[in-house]
């Protein structure tokens, strides 16, 4: 399961090197023009994207948070293993965010709203026997709350008014896809081991 993610995301991000030379050679062309250049070295960000970037880190925040508890106190490896992945794929994500929010002179939250807090406590305080069950009813809720933030904030931006951020965010949002995927299967995995085993007894 570990490697199949792995190579999910390792796609993901040969798609964002490849987005970013692509921007990188567009840019060159339109400065040798004289004219604007394009989306890579854009400073201005509208009030919306600000938005997306304020609930992105504190997102980014939350799965970190999620994927430590799962290494900490999941009952099965795929808990476990998916836990540490999310745990490094966030941690990079919210470098790149920093990045991003220095490039247009953001700040970013440095913490969690109260109601995200008090739900890690609730988990936390989970049975050990129902754990891993209420692991993958959070991770998944909070994938699909994020994937719906950034369909919404994307589906208004066109193609031609493509900002560095809303590049970050397309490349994101193909990885949370990804990532919920792999989620929904290791969450029926589950509920298929726990059945079988309801049968049997």
């Amino acid at each position: 399961m570990r490697n199949t993610m792995i190579a999910v995301w390792c796609m993901a991000f040969t798609l964002t090197l490849a987005s970013c030379d692509s921007g990188s050679n567009n840019e060159s062309a339109t400065e040798a023009n004289g004219t604007a250049s394009v989306a890579g070295t854009d400073t201005s960000i509208t009030e919306e994207n600000k938005k997306l970037l304020a609930f992105a880190a504190r997102n980014n925040m939350l799965q970190i948070e999620l994927g430590k508890m799962a290494v900490a106190q999941g009952a099965t490896d795929n808990v476990k293993s998916y836990g540490q992945d999310l745990v490094e794929w966030y941690t990079n994500k919210q470098q790149e965010l920093q990045e991003l929010a220095q490039q247009y002179n953001v700040s970013l939250p440095q913490q969690l709203e109260s109601e995200q807090t008090e739900h890690l406590q609730e988990i936390r305080e989970a049975d050990a026997n129902e754990f891993d069950e209420e692991y993958w009813e959070s991770v998944t809720k909070a994938q699909k709350e994020a994937i719906d933030e950034y369909d919404d904030e994307l589906n208004k931006v066109t193609e031609a008014d493509a900002s560095a951020f809303t590049l970050w965010a397309r490349n994101t949002l193909k990885e949370l896809h990804a990532q919920l995927e792999q989620a929904e299967a290791n969450q029926l995995e589950l509920k298929n081991r726990d059945a079988g085993i309801t049968e049997s007894i």
